[in-house]
């Protein structure tokens, strides 16, 4: 019977070997459209045989799938900065914004595909939509509970709003972050101004919303 240690080992070089193969698969689909890439490719570039690559994963799209859960994971954890955080309201709207850029910027080439792939595949797009949803939802959720609190005035519609704001951000995200044409920091500092004046209107003067 496997001692814990042994357990723990395992699971590391199991997940070792799963980063492995999506490295490989994102450097391919850096080549080409994924939906190019075989398995057989992306099993030979991560030095494995193709059985071996359905010890982790049953095709390629639940590699890209799975991996792209990992990451909606924390940018849900970072997310929540702003949703359960105490503080000024501004604050922790940037606080929520630097987390989230953060790990996007992190994991750039893999919501860049994801994002691409999309377009044109249904179950992906599925997939990124559900993981949207429960942002919006999360968002709409947390504007309802400080309207009621008196934070957030209710002449805003919470779901449309939320919808609107997470969406931005996403496009924000994939246009300067996956591409490479604005550091995080720049796309935060745009980004919170635009969320606190649509949110708390009034709680900082418009001039002090963006920092000199």
């Amino acid at each position: 019977m496997a001692t814990a240690v042994e357990r723990s080992s395992t699971r590391r070089r199991r997940a070792e070997a799963r980063r492995d193969v999506l490295d490989k698969a994102l450097e391919l689909a850096e080549e080409r459209p994924f939906r190019d890439v075989t398995v057989d490719e992306i099993a030979r570039a991560a030095g494995l045989s193709r059985s071996a690559f359905y010890v982790h994963f049953h095709d390629k799209h639940e590699l890209l799938l799975a991996a792209v859960q990992e990451v909606a994971d924390e940018l849900y954890e970072m997310s929540e900065r702003w949703w359960r955080a105490e503080g000024a309201p501004g604050e922790r709207v940037r606080r929520a914004l630097e987390g989230v850029v953060s790990v996007y910027a992190e994991h750039a080439r893999l919501l860049r595909l994801a994002t691409e792939v999309s377009t044109y595949d249904d179950e992906v797009r599925e997939f990124w939509l559900g993981i949207m949803g429960r942002f919006i939802e999360a968002t709409s959720e947390h504007i309802r509970s400080e309207q009621a609190d008196g934070l957030i005035t209710r002449r805003i519609e919470a779901r449309a709003t939320a919808e609107g704001l997470v969406w931005m951000a996403e496009r924000c995200c994939y246009i300067y972050l996956a591409r490479g044409e604005r550091r995080p920091e720049q796309v935060v500092s745009d980004l919170a101004p635009v969320w606190t004046a649509a949110l708390y209107p009034g709680v900082i003067p418009a001039d002090e919303l963006r920092p000199q």
